[in-house]
């Protein structure tokens, strides 16, 4: 890629130091200096993806910065970084260059969006859901390998009163927009830490909780270290633990106990600016432009729409009554499921399934990815996720499997797990994106540790959501009439979410209409606590279909004008070889193509 100067425009007002070298950088180095910047405002992140080294941290010692006063100036970053990315002539830029620069705007212009809410990521929630727990996971991601890093760690330990009054401050923010937990998940937050401080002295507590048992295990680990030394490092850090991390525990406790009686409604409907709100978040999530009206439309019809594929497939291939309601048909489905298989059997099951996805994709694919994919086992944690290849490609793609879970008491079925979390889903569309050449955005996709999920989720989601219907076009479903229809009811499920998700936060369902509605309309009984994610993190699941239904959309569209001379292999390639992007944008680039073919045609 070529390295292009700055064109001789007004020069933005800056924000320190970096900004000032920032001007100097050709467009290339920009971009990567871009994101790296913004990242390095937020440390805990870095440490929580291993990535560092990458990034040049040295320490971890001190927390992210969650005062107002940082994350004003990351905001001010923000516009800076943007004012700088328009110095530059877009129009003097190599085709792959304006791409990166459409990308790099729109990641910035997303962020400035999102201005308005400062504290937009930091939710008050029990489990991963919770920005307190999920901040305080971020100590056992810490490597623990030296002297020195022992010693960062106790200093963060002594940081974590600090860092959690801070989040706190948030909370009350978020709180006099009107963002005030509902009492379900005022109770469930307050329930864990009770369950933290159960009255133990402190000294005693100080040896059990996970900020400490995790520094012992890891400095067990660490060569050549004295006994003595070993003993201090030890006494100071639980001397931390008590002295910091307790009473932030207790500060917490307090701050939820104040909410008590004062609860608001589900998800964010309580803010003022509910609608502006919520209109940002989901932006933030899908990577495109939709009104809450628009996408409880699209739910609607889409639900419809797998409504009646359910019912005349089960009718064709097993006889089952069309007028049967979709909990009807889950029981049916639940029945005809068995033998339930679990624990050690799952695994070879999984290995074929990636074996046989993987020998079909040249069906419809003329792009692959240089890494393997393998399945491995880890006791604990989800069914199933993806783990991709390291950046210097020395190993392969990894679905992380526990073998612990009943599959079909989670939201996927075997074959569906491994196609969406395997090949063609996460593995075989990440591992690509690993083999270009891109921008550290592209490349890395972090995002801030309290919101979990990297951005451009509607394209890298829809993509794996997606990749479940191909896998009938790839064969893998021939000789597995129950899997397809259990494919189905999967699909309706994540389907039905999107009209619960805005409901519960744009339009004021409590969690039991929200459950109800998940209910009649996919089937599957989750009780209100399985509304959970709807309302600490509004907006997230709708990247799963909304970007699915664009790509299917785009593919439709694609059939439509191009008839013939439409090929689906070349399609897919156009949708992939430029890796993770916005939706939005990927929708320039497929329109673009359309018209290249018919001009060529």
């Amino acid at each position: 890629m070529l390295g292009l100067a700055f064109t001789m425009q007004a020069a933005p007002p800056l924000v320190g130091d970096v900004l000032e070298r920032l001007q100097c950088l050709s467009f290339d180095d920009f971009v990567n200096e871009c994101y790296r910047q913004i990242m390095l405002r937020d440390p805990d992140t870095l440490w929580a993806y291993g990535m560092q080294d990458e990034y040049g941290l040295a320490s971890f010692a001190d927390w992210t910065d969650l005062s107002a006063e940082g994350i004003e100036e990351t905001q001010r970053l923000d516009r800076s970084l943007l004012e700088l990315l328009k110095c530059f002539d877009r129009t003097c830029l190599t085709p792959e260059q304006q791409l990166e620069y459409d990308i790099h705007e729109w990641f910035l212009e997303d962020r400035i969006q999102l201005h308005p809410f400062p504290f937009w990521k930091f939710a008050l929630a029990p489990s991963a859901y919770g920005a307190q727990n999920q901040g305080l996971e971020t100590l056992l991601y810490l490597p623990i390998e030296t002297i020195q890093d022992a010693e960062d760690y106790v200093a963060r330990l002594e940081g974590t009163a600090t860092w959690m009054s801070q989040l706190i401050d948030g909370f009350r923010v978020r709180e006099q927009a009107g963002d005030v937990p509902p009492q379900i998940v005022i109770d469930l937050a307050l329930g864990e830490v009770d369950g933290i401080l159960t009255g133990i002295p402190d000294r005693s507590l100080s040896r059990q909780l996970p900020a400490y048992t995790t520094f012992v295990e890891r400095l067990d680990q660490v060569e050549d270290l004295e006994y003595t030394v070993r003993a201090e490092l030890l006494e100071d850090a639980r001397a931390a633990v008590i002295a910091s991390v307790i009473p932030a525990y207790r500060e917490l406790r307090e701050y939820i106990v104040s909410l008590d009686g004062r609860a608001g409604p589900a998800g964010v409907y309580g803010r003022e600016d509910h609608e502006a709100f919520y209109t940002a978040v989901a932006h933030r999530h899908i990577t495109k432009s939709m009104t809450p009206g628009e996408l409880v439309e699209l739910g609607e019809q889409e639900v419809a729409r797998l409504q009646s594929e359910i019912r005349t497939l089960g009718s064709e291939t097993f006889g089952w009554p069309t007028d049967l309601s979709m909990n009807e048909y889950n029981a049916l489905l639940n029945e005809a499921n068995v033998p339930v298989l679990q624990g050690e059997a799952l695994l070879p099951l999984y290995e074929e399934l990636v074996a046989e996805a993987t020998a079909a994709l040249p069906t419809v694919f003329d792009i692959f990815p240089s890494a393997d994919l393998v399945v491995t086992v880890e006791p604990e944690g989800a069914p199933a996720y993806y783990r991709e290849p390291p950046l210097d490609g020395s190993g392969p793609g990894e679905v992380v499997v526990s073998l612990l879970n009943i599959v079909p008491f989670t939201p996927y079925d075997e074959p569906v797990l491994m196609h969406h979390e395997g090949n063609p889903g996460h593995h075989f569309q990440l591992a690509i994106q690993r083999d270009l050449e891109t921008s550290l955005l592209r490349r890395d996709r972090m995002s801030s540790v309290y919101l979990r999920h990297p951005v451009f989720q509607g394209y890298m989601e829809g993509w794996a959501l997606y990749s479940e219907p191909l896998a009938h076009e790839m064969g893998l479903y021939d000789d597995d009439p129950l899997g397809a229809l259990t494919q189905k009811r999967l699909e309706l499920v994540r389907t039905a979410r999107i009209v619960a998700d805005v409901g519960l936060n744009a339009f004021g369902w409590s969690w039991e209409e929200a459950a109800d509605y998940l209910l009649e309309a996919g089937g599957r009984p989750i009780g209100a606590t399985g509304v959970l994610r709807y309302d600490c993190y509004p907006g997230q699941a709708l990247a799963y279909n909304v970007g699915y239904l664009s790509i299917l959309g785009l593919r439709r569209q694609a059939e439509e004008r191009l008839g013939d001379a439409f090929d689906l292999k070349a399609f897919h390639r156009i949708i992939l070889e430029n890796g993770v992007i916005p939706i939005e944008i990927l929708e320039r680039i497929v329109e673009d193509w359309i018209a290249d073919r018919l001009c060529a045609g």
